[in-house]
């Protein structure tokens, strides 16, 4: 990741620049004064056009939000702007790489080596709205426009849904689950958490443990295919050839150009094989029955048949407990959250046949108390992305949040999160839950008994 694509002013700007010159590329056809030799040729300009449009939502959007909040780190929700995240990167990469440093902090791998940006009081660099965005990094700029163009209509024409498994895949009564979610940025923090889940694997090998580890969802920017192979797959703890499980939930940003990479390159990789190319999977023992779901596919609702699916799977199980997982929140203390999905599976909650579900989105570590016949529903959104830490340690709960953790990363002046993942132990129809942070501490564990 690079800081400047990271930060909102310079965001923003790029948003308005490539908007601009997408228009003046309609216009100039309209007035047949360019013939558009180059990437944007064979492009037509209706296809432009909406990009245009959207740019300009998302742009006041954004812009009314970050109002709102006063955020700093850039990880915007809106697609076109993730999707000019990763265009950013790519064609300044690909163009112009000498322009770069290696700089690794909290929140970045790269920064532009001529940065002249001011510093604001609080050490944050801070850029003037359209300082930075036009010839510094490109070469060629058309190439970053007819990237955004191109990625837009992936993102609108969506991969074929991957199917729901007709069959659940056995593990041991004594499995062990490993859950990280949001992990997919490559940074180095990112890694940590990695490497202490792999220490973890290491652990169990010892002791024979059937183990699988689960993504809980977004690669970023916009899952495409140079983000899962440099951002995800060489990072994965799980070693190529062993007997260790491997899945990934899809996640907004997993969508973001409309999952094809999502399918075509993480889901290709062999150490996902038992997942068979579906974005919705089943694991049971003779206790247990964990239900992995899509609900990025159709954003924050469980689209093409998975909530019959689900009651096929507690109907043909029905001794058994059940623990599903999702990217997307049921609910959360601390934004707007699960009005599109809690009526897909109230019906479900109200049989009390959920014993614990698990989902990332938000960038927390969370456990909420038992609510809608849930006993246990925990946020683990924190494997791999900077987020500020919206509230103090020894300040009061909101209501219904059991725990939150809010350790502040290192000795910055920005109150970063700290990164983590959880190891999950089943023993019998008992579970343990353990919290576990990027520098190997356990901090939280939660048990639910039979």
């Amino acid at each position: 990741m690079i800081a400047e694509v990271l930060n909102d002013d310079f965001l923003l700007s790029a948003a308005e620049d490539t908007r601009l010159e997408l228009k003046g590329v309609v216009e100039g056809r309209k007035r047949r004064e360019s013939r558009d030799e180059g990437p944007l040729d064979g492009i037509s300009s209706q296809e432009i056009q909406e990009v245009i449009d959207e740019l300009n939502r998302a742009y006041d959007e954004f812009d009314q939000e970050r109002e709102r909040k006063s955020a700093w780190m850039c990880m915007p929700r809106s697609p076109i702007l993730a999707i000019l995240q990763t265009e950013l990167t790519r064609v300044a990469l690909e163009q112009k790489p000498e322009a770069f440093v290696e700089e690794p902090d909290d929140v970045a791998e790269r920064r532009i080596a001529d940065d002249r940006a001011r510093v604001s009081d609080d050490g944050r660099r801070a850029f003037g709205k359209f300082e930075i965005t036009r010839p510094k990094i490109l070469s060629d700029p058309r190439w970053l426009w007819s990237g955004v163009v191109i990625a837009w209509h992936k993102f609108n024409k969506k991969a074929q849904f991957g199917g729901l498994p007709e069959q659940p895949l056995a593990i041991a009564d004594d499995a062990r689950i490993v859950l990280v979610g949001d992990w997919g940025s490559g940074l180095k923090r990112a890694q940590d958490v990695g490497n202490q889940i792999r220490a973890t694997l290491n652990e169990g090998l010892a002791k024979r443990r059937d183990q699988h580890v689960i993504h809980l969802g977004d690669v970023y920017y916009t899952g495409s295919k140079g983000e899962y192979e440099e951002n995800f797959l060489p990072y994965w703890p799980v070693k190529p050839g062993e007997d260790i499980g491997s899945f990934t939930v899809c996640g907004n940003h997993d969508m973001y150009r409309g999952g094809h990479e999502y399918y075509g390159t993480a889901l290709a990789d062999p150490r996902f094989d038992r997942q068979a190319g579906k974005s919705v999977f089943a694991l049971r023992n003779s206790n247990w029955q964990v239900l992995g779901l899509d609900t990025a596919y159709e954003d924050k609702r469980l689209s093409n048949g998975q909530v019959e699916w689900i009651e096929r799977q507690l109907d043909s199980a029905p001794d058994v407990r059940t623990m599903l997982l999702s990217h997307h929140q049921l609910w959360s203390a601390y934004e707007p959250a699960g009005e599109l999905l809690r009526p897909d599976v109230d019906h479900i909650l109200a049989a009390g046949r959920v014993d614990a579900w698990f989902w990332g989105h938000e960038h927390r570590c969370l456990v909420y108390e038992p609510r809608d016949g849930v006993k246990l529903t925990s946020c683990v959104g924190h494997g791999g992305v900077p987020e500020y830490l919206i509230a103090s340690e020894g300040e009061p709960y909101p209501d219904g949040l059991r725990y939150d953790y809010r350790k502040r990363h290192g000795e910055s002046i920005e109150p970063w999160n700290t990164f983590g993942f959880v190891v999950i132990d089943l023993a019998g129809r008992d579970m343990r839950v353990r919290y576990i942070d990027e520098t190997g501490t356990e901090h939280h564990t939660e048990d639910l008994p039979a």
